[in-house]
Parts: C-alpha cells; structure tokens; sequence
C-alpha cells in the first residue's frame, strides 16, 4: 500500500469519525451523558493521531511529486476535519465541565423518552455473536446501535449485516438503555 492509499484510508475514517464526533457530542448535551462527552474526548486523541499521520504521509509523498504543492489541499482536508472534532469537543465539553445546560435545552431533554449511553457486551452475552439485523434491537427494546466500538477501531453508522462480539462497546440510544444492558451482560443498578 503506498502513501496516496495510506492517505485515502485515513481521510475516510476522519470524514466518518467528524461525522459521528458531532452527534455525539450534541447528544452528549442533550440527554447530559458524561459517557458519552467521554467518548467524544477519546475521538479527539484519535482524530489529532490521524491528522499527524495524513501530514506524515503526504510530506513523505511530496518527495515523489513533480508538483508537491498540489498535496497542500490534502493537509487542509485533515485540519478541516480536525477543526471539526475540535468543536464537537468543544460541545462535549460543557458536559464534562458541569456547566448549567440552557433552559431550552432543559426543556428538550425532559420532553424526551430516549437516553444515550455506553454498553459493553460482556462474555457469554446473547448479543455476542449475532448481527443487528438478527437482533432486532430497536423493533425489539426501542434501541438504535449509533456505533461499535471493537478495541480502538470504531464501526460507525452500523448496518444490519454487522455484527456484534464480546467485548464489543456499543453505543447506543434508546427509550431502555438497561434491558440492553442486561443483554450485554452489564450490571444493571435499580432504580
């Protein structure tokens, strides 16, 4: 693989990663989930990784280029979607800085069914195993998986074909984060 395909990998998993970053991060708001502000900081460190290793990539292409100049778009396709993550940490980060939200926004969240939230598929859960579409999740529980988080490799925007293993971090929304839970094996606190 050289540096152009290293490049193009890396830009798709930016635009991918921006994208989900800035749902999060408002959701993160919304619903007041300190987990999920979390998860937009720990997107952060990996979008600032990819945006050096893009830079690294295309310096080290520019040796080979008959006019290196035209690469200096590429590096600006990485600041842009780093700028991006930088504001969608910026949103998070009323979360995890204990700020008052609004009262409009106050007023959103109580109007709202749904919560956000992390859940880890534990050993030996029923989830472990099976794709989305098997799983039935929002039909079933009224849960839409958001992301799947599989070591430090995200699937984002999952499909139906996708599936889910142990160990797993899901990521999620949905009217009963705790009967999801329970299928992943998770202590489940009551109420």
């Amino acid at each position: 693989m050289d540096e152009f395909d290293d490049i193009r990998s890396c830009l798709v998993e930016m635009k991918d990663l921006s994208a989900l970053m800035i749902d999060l991060a408002f959701s993160s708001v919304m619903y007041n989930s300190r987990d999920i502000a979390e998860e937009v900081y720990l997107l952060e460190e990996r979008m600032d990784d990819l945006t050096l290793k893009v830079k690294r990539l295309a310096l080290r292409a520019a040796k080979r280029e008959k006019d290196p100049e035209s690469l200096l778009s590429i590096m600006d396709l990485a600041d842009i979607n780093e700028r991006i993550s930088d504001a969608a940490y910026g949103v998070a980060d009323i979360v995890l800085r204990d700020i008052e939200p609004h009262p409009i926004i106050l007023s959103i969240m109580e109007d709202t069914d749904e919560e956000l939230g992390r859940v880890t598929v534990r050993p030996g859960s029923v989830l472990a195993g099976k794709t989305l579409k098997q799983l039935k999740l929002p039909s079933k529980i009224g849960t839409r998986i958001l992301a799947i988080k599989r070591g430090t490799r995200y699937i984002y925007n999952p499909g139906k074909d996708d599936t889910v293993e142990e160990g797993d971090v899901l990521i999620a929304v949905g009217s009963d984060l705790g009967r999801l839970r329970e299928l992943a094996g998770e202590e489940v606190e009551e109420d």
